[in-house]
C-alpha cells in the first residue's frame, strides 16, 4: 500500500480551529511537550505554565525553541488541554470551568490534529512506544513526517511538523493521564475517534492505571485496530498474538502485518548482532532482506526498531529507503542513555515506567558493563506501583542492587492508599534493595548510591522526575571519591 502523493509537500495544513490557540499547564507530563512544539510549530498560538518547568530547564530552552511562550498567570479565554498532573490544573481547570471554555485530554487534541492529515501513524500499546515511535520518524525522513512524541529522538524535537503528508502520534499510556481525569471528567482516551491509516500496537499487557488488566487492554487494542486500514503487532510482546488472532478471526477488520522471529510473520526479525556497540538487525518482508543498525543496547530495543521498520513497509515505503533513513537513528533521549562516567563508573538514564520496560532495560544495561548494575528506581504513581507491585520487584530483581526513590506522584496518596515504594519493598526481595527516604540524618541518594559501586560498575537511573535529577549530581559524588 503505498503512501499517497509521497513527497509532494501539502502545507499549509488546515489547523483545527478549537486548536488555533490553546493552554497547556502541565508541559512536564508525558505527551504534552510533544503536542505544544508540533502545535507551535504548525502556527497555533500555544501558551504553557511557567512553574513546571523550574525543574527543567532543558524543557523550557526546548519549548522556547519552539516559540512556545511561558505564562505565570491563567490565560485569557482559550481551550485548556490537560496531561495529567493533578498539581497544575486546580485554579486553572476552575477558571476554564467558570468560563465554559473547552478541556480537551493528550488524545482528543491528537485526533483533531491526526483528522487534518493525509496519513496518521499511531503507535500505541501497554508499554514500549516510546522507541518504536521515535524510530519510525527517522525511517520514514525521506516522507519529511510530521510527529508528536512522547520523549524526543537524540538531537531532535519531541514534536515537529513536516513538509509531507505523514503524523505519527506516539499515543503511550501516560499521555492519557498519569492516575486519572480531572473530578469530574472522562477524557477519550487511547484515540476513541482517532482512524489511522497504520497502527503499530507494540504490547497488549496490563498498564494501570489506563487498563488494570489484560482483557481490558485487549479491548482498547482492538477497538483502535478495527478503526485503521493496517495494523502491525509485535507478535513477541504480551498480549499481540492474541490480539491478531481476534482480528483475524472476526472479519472484516484491519489488513494485520506481524513481526518477529518467527517464520509465520510477515516481517520476520532474522537476526539480532550486538557487537558490543550496537545492534545489527537484519529484517525480511517479500523475500528481501534488510539489515540496519540500532546504537542502543537491549534486544528489546532493537526488536522495536524492527517494529517501526515494519510499520513503514506496511505504510507501503521500500524496505531500502526505510533502512536508509534508520542510519540517522541515534537513539531516544533517557531511553539508555549514556550521561557520562566518573571514577571508572558509568551512569546510564532510562525512563522505564512499565516492569516489561524496567526488565528490558536492565538487560540492556548488563550489556554495556562487565561489572555489576546498580539501578536507582523512582515508582511512577501509587496506582500503578501498588497494583504492579510484584512484576516491578521482579524487574528489579535483575539488578545487583537496588536504591528505591519515593514514589512520584502528583497526586495525594489517599489515607487507605498503601504506600507504592512500601508495596514494591514488600514485594520483592529485602537484600538487594535499600529503600532511600529523605530525611535530616540521612545521607543523600546521590551518596547513597555511590558507596554501593566501585571501579567497572554501572549505575542505572529508572524514573520520571528524581531519578532525572540524580544522574548529574551522582556523577559530581562519583568524581570526588
Amino acid at each position: 500500500m503505498p503512501v499517497k502523493g509521497a513527497g509532494r509537500p501539502l502545507r499549509p495544513l488546515p489547523l483545527p480551529g478549537l486548536l488555533s490557540a490553546v493552554h497547556i499547564p502541565d508541559p512536564h507530563s508525558p505527551g504534552m511537550a510533544g503536542l505544544a512544539s508540533y502545535l507551535a510549530r504548525r502556527h497555533a498560538r500555544v501558551t504553557v505554565s511557567s512553574a513546571p518547568l523550574d525543574a527543567r530547564p532543558d524543557l523550557r530552552r526546548k519549548l522556547e525553541r519552539c516559540s512556545v511562550r511561558l505564562q505565570a498567570t491563567t490565560p485569557g479565554g482559550i481551550p485548556l488541554i490537560w496531561g495529567g498532573d493533578n498539581t497544575a490544573i486546580q485554579d486553572i481547570l476552575d477558571h476554564a470551568v467558570g468560563r465554559g471554555l473547552p478541556i480537551l485530554g493528550h488524545d482528543r487534541a491528537v485526533e483533531l490534529l491526526a483528522g487534518t492529515a493525509p496519513v496518521t501513524v499511531a503507535v500505541a500499546g501497554s508499554h514500549s512506544t516510546t522507541m518504536a515511535a521515535a524510530a519510525l520518524t527517522c525511517a520514514l525522513a525521506r516522507r519529511d513526517p510530521g510527529w508528536i512524541l512522547a520523549e524526543a529522538p537524540k538531537g531532535d524535537s519531541v514534536g515537529h511538523d513536516g513538509d509531507g503528508e505523514v503524523l505519527v502520534a506516539d499515543l503511550c499510556p501516560d499521555s492519557s493521564g498519569h492516575e486519572t481525569s480531572p473530578p469530574g471528567w472522562r477524557f477519550r482516551t487511547l484515540g476513541e475517534g482517532l482512524r489511522p491509516t497504520v497502527t503499530l500496537i507494540t504490547a497488549a499487557d496490563a498498564a494501570p492505571p489506563c487498563w488494570w488488566n489484560q482483557p481490558e487492554a485487549l479491548d482498547r487494542m482492538e477497538a483502535l485496530a478495527r478503526r485503521s486500514e493496517t495494523v502491525v503487532v509485535w507478535a513477541a510482546q504480551p498480549g499481540c498474538q492474541e490480539l491478531a488472532d481476534r482480528l483475524r478471526r472476526h472479519r472484516p477488520g484491519p489488513r494485520v502485518v506481524a513481526v518477529g522471529r518467527g517464520t509465520d510473520t510477515d516481517v520476520q526479525v532474522l537476526r539480532t548482532f550486538w557487537t558490543g556497540e550496537d545492534h545489527r538487525v537484519t529484517v525480511q518482508a517479500d523475500g528481501e532482506r534488510h539489515t540496519f543498525t540500532v546504537p542502543v543496547a537491549g534486544t528489546n530495543n532493537a526488536m522495536a526498531v524492527a517494529a517501526a521498520w515494519a510499520a513503514g513497509w506496511a505504510l507501503g515505503v521500500p524496505g531500502t529507503e526505510l533502512t536508509d533513513g534508520l542510519g540517522a537513528f541515534a537513539g531516544v533521549e533517557r531511553s539508555l542513555t549514556r550521561l557520562g562516567s566518573a571514577g571508572g563508573i558509568d551512569v546510564v538514564e532510562s525512563r522505564a515506567v512499565h516492569p516489561g520496560e524496567i526488565a528490558a532495560d536492565l538487560q540492556g544495561a548488563r550489556m554495556l558493563t562487565e561489572g555489576a548494575v546498580v539501578a536507582v528506581y523512582e515508582p511512577s504513581g501509587h496506582l500503578r506501583s501498588n497494583a504492579l507491585a510484584g512484576p516491578i520487584a521482579d524487574a528489579l530483581s535483575a539488578a545487583d542492587r537496588t536504591v528505591l526513590l519515593p514514589v512520584h506522584s502528583t497526586f495525594p496518596r489517599h489515607r487507605n492508599r498503601a504506600d507504592g515504594g512500601e508495596a514494591i519493598l514488600n514485594a520483592g526481595s529485602t537484600d538487594t534493595v535499600i529503600r532511600h527516604e529523605p530525611g535530616l540524618h540521612q545521607a543523600g541518594a546521590d551518596a547513597l548510591v555511590a558507596s554501593l559501586v566501585q571501579r567497572g560498575d554501572l549505575i542505572l537511573t529508572i524514573g520520571p522526575h528524581l531519578a532525572r535529577q540524580i544522574g548529574p549530581s551522582l556523577l559530581a559524588v562519583l568524581d570526588q571519591t
